[in-house]
């Protein structure tokens, strides 16, 4: 292959793989927010849960204050109408009155039911609260570090992509110089179509669309020439192939000689 392909197709090789790198890494700057909102999201569940939490505590507590306040009323009226059982003048009258205390001590009851199922229901949630809580300071913690290494890798990215577009501008230029830019013009074509300009040629096969290569093309590729797919339309060459080591020649050892040597005399 003559010096300027073998330059050209060593400057397009170079190129695809910087703008592939280029393509990977914007993608992952892309997600890089991705992590964030992800740990952010479950930090306002777990905030969401202790506030749920919290609310129902204090909705607990403002029951049972209510119930303690209905037991007082309740108990004060009980006494009342015992008392008045006492100066009671007939039978309707004080009939009516044990009617009043035992509905008073019927609710007295269901109250201090109600109230103790209160505290269980506060309990509960008190022990969801200090679970809540310590999901969500973990997860501060959490968000904390992750904001900390996507800003670092989002600089690090960043770098890298200056890096790689400072690169790929000095390639396309050595390019442009070469052949007026037929090349490199035909490789942003079908990069832009397919995703990559360039191929590989491996077993009679594009690596770019799976097709076969016909056997006189394969013979050219073989042969070190860039040609274009068929199929495709990609830049085709063959990637030069590891030599095998040949096995060497096997000679005859010195103790072969001298039994030959020893026939010949005998």
């Amino acid at each position: 292959m003559p010096e300027e392909a073998a330059q050209e197709l060593a400057h397009l090789i170079r190129l695809q793989a910087v703008d592939l790198e280029r393509a990977r890494l914007a993608t992952e700057l892309k997600a890089i927010p991705n992590d964030v909102l992800y740990v952010a999201n479950q930090l306002k569940a777990a905030s969401a849960q202790v506030a749920t939490a919290e609310q129902g505590l204090k909705r607990e507590e403002l029951l049972r204050a209510s119930q303690e306040l209905e037991i007082a009323g309740l108990k004060t009226k009980s006494a009342r109408h015992r008392k008045q059982m006492d100066t009671a003048t007939n039978a309707t009258q004080a009939a009516a009155l044990e009617h009043e205390i035992a509905f008073a001590e019927k609710e007295i009851a269901r109250l201090e039911e109600a109230e103790f199922l209160s505290l269980e229901t506060s309990e509960t949630l008190e022990a969801e609260l200090a679970k809540a809580r310590q999901l969500a300071g973990r997860l501060s913690e959490t968000l904390a570090d992750v904001r900390a290494r996507t800003e670092a890798r989002t600089q690090e990215i960043q770098a890298l992509l200056g890096t790689l577009a400072t690169e790929r501008e000095t390639l396309r230029t050595a390019l442009a110089a070469i052949g007026e830019g037929a090349r490199l013009a035909q490789y942003d074509r079908i990069s832009k179509r397919g995703g990559t300009g360039l191929a590989t040629a491996n077993g009679q096969q594009c690596s770019g669309c799976r097709m076969g290569i016909r056997a006189q093309l394969w013979m050219q590729l073989r042969n070190g020439e860039v040609l274009t797919c068929e199929s495709c339309g990609r830049i085709q060459y063959v990637a030069n192939e590891p030599e095998v080591p040949r096995p060497q020649e096997s000679t005859p050892t010195d103790a072969a000689l001298g039994g030959a040597s020893i026939r010949r005399r005998s």
